[in-house]
This record gives C-alpha cells, structure tokens and sequence, in this order.
C-alpha cells in the first residue's frame, strides 16, 4: 500500500502550498485587472465623445459655412439689385437728358427757321424797297433826260371802253370839256414824279363834240385795266386801275397826289351812289377811276 502512493506526505504538502500561491497569484491577477478594467472606463468614456462629438462638430461648421454663403449670396444679390435699380435710373436719367437735348435742338431750329425766315422776309422787303427806288430814280433820270413839255395838252386812251387819242386841254371849264376832257389844273403831269394826274369828262357831253357820251362807259372798267396818257412831246404813259371811288361832288380828296405813288384818275358824274346807269338829272355823285403807273 506504501508502495502505491507516489507522493509522499511532504511533497502533497509542497503541491498544497504551490497551488494555494497560484491561486493567490491567478485571484491578485484577477483584482488587478478588474481594477484596471474600471479604471479604463471612464478613460475610453472621455475619448469616446471625441469621435462622436467629430459629426456634430464638422456639422456645425458646415452649416456656419452654408449660412455664410448664404449671406454672402444674398448680399450679393442684393448688391446686384442695387446696382441694377441704379443703372435704370442712371439710363433713365441719360435718356431724360437725351429727350431734353433733343428739344432744345428742336427748339433751336425751329428758332433759326423762323429768323432764317424772317431775315428772307427782310430781304425780300429791302429787295423790293431797292427796286421801287431804282425804278423811281430812273424815271426821275427819265425825266430829266426828256424835256418837259412846253404844251400840257395830252391824248387819253382806253382800250376797254373804245377810247383813242382823246385830248385832254388844260383846265375844267365848259370849253374845256368840250374839246374832249380837261385836266385839273395844279393836279400834276405823268412827267412829274408823284403826281395825280386828274382828268375830267362829261358822262352824257354834247352831241357833235369830242365830250358826247366820252366817260359814259368808264363805270365797266375794272382793276387791272389799261389806261394810256401820251404827253405833247410823244411820250406815252401807261397805267392799270387800281381803285374805283364814289364820292360827294364837294369831296376834294380825290383829287390831292396819293404818297409814294404816280396815278391818274378819271372822273365823270354818276346821279346817285351806285346808281351808273341813270342819265341825270342832278349827277350828285363823283365816280372816279384811279389807276398806278406801270410804265
């Protein structure tokens, strides 16, 4: 039986003691990892939120940079707005002023157009001052160079009423007008510058002489007529009827020159205003036809 056991009693006891120092080693182990367990806890608890926390913060700058581009956006949008309203009224500014400028161009010529027609209007007038001077200096030289006639007597002619080389005498009386027709005497001569050649004639006259029925048609005459005077010398005069007159036998104005002009004037005696045709007997009415020189 001594012979089956292997171990003896001292080394069972040294295998005892060994076994409770593994064991005390293997239980020393444990509590020093479990205390190091708990102590690593809160070490990977504090590094833990690190890389959790790594979203949040990488999504709070993310939208701090979104709302910043925003912002940078919308200023610039606004910026743009800004920019755009002020060219609009920097445009229509341009184009108001543009408006105005065209305006005052218009007005501006029209302005000249109407001074550049009224300077024409000037000349023309001042042209046609000239020309009446010129005309009126040459017949002024005209009459210089023709000698003035020794004889007043004169011969009428109006081609409209069938008058030819009718003599006209000096003076107004019975005789006068018998003789054909008379001049007023002091009323001037188609060689004096200025004159109303006043010519008298019986409308009815005397049968036989040269004054029957000699003014009976001057009421037919009409503007623009002609009525020819040729002087004692051969000179001819001619005029066109400008006027026709009906006046009161005590009206003398008819027969004072008319300013600025060369006429003769031919008068006869009607029986009442407008009445031509009546052959008297009271003739109480002037009918005189005027007419300007032309030539």
């Amino acid at each position: 039986m001594g012979r089956r056991q292997r171990f003896s009693k001292g080394q069972r006891r040294m295998l005892l003691g060994l076994l409770a120092a593994v064991c005390l080693v293997f239980g020393a182990v444990a509590v020093g990892m479990s205390v190091l367990g708990k102590e690593s806890e809160p070490v990977r608890g504090a590094n833990a939120p690190e890389v959790a926390a790594a979203p949040e913060v990488a999504d709070g700058s993310l939208i701090e940079a979104q709302a910043h581009a925003a912002g940078l956006a919308a200023r610039s949008a606004a910026e743009k707005e800004a920019a755009r309203q002020e060219a609009a009224a920097e445009q229509a500014a341009a184009e108001q002023a543009a408006a105005e400028q065209a305006a005052a161009e218009q007005a501006a010529a029209e302005q000249a157009a109407a001074e550049q027609a009224a300077a024409e209007q000037a000349a023309a007038e001042q042209a046609a001052a000239e020309r009446r001077a010129e005309r009126q200096e040459s017949r002024a030289a005209e009459q210089t160079a023709t000698a003035i006639p020794t004889d007043t007597t004169m011969y009428l002619t109006v081609p409209k009423i069938g008058l030819q080389d009718i003599p006209v005498v000096e003076g107004t009386t019975e005789s006068s007008l018998s003789a054909g027709t008379g001049h007023l005497s002091g009323s001037g001569y188609p060689w004096v510058e200025g004159s109303n050649t006043y010519i008298a004639g019986h409308r009815i006259g005397y049968p036989g002489t040269m004054s029957d029925r000699v003014f009976y048609s001057l009421p037919n005459l009409a503007a623009g007529d002609e009525i020819l005077l040729t002087d004692s010398n051969g000179q001819t005069y001619t005029y066109a009827v400008s006027e026709i007159l009906e006046v009161p036998i005590t009206d003398l104005s008819v027969t004072y020159p008319v300013p600025g002009r060369d006429v003769v004037s031919l008068q006869t005696c009607i029986e009442d205003f407008g009445d031509y045709w009546t052959e008297g007997p009271n003739w109480l009415v002037r009918y005189v036809v005027r007419a300007d020189r032309v030539s």
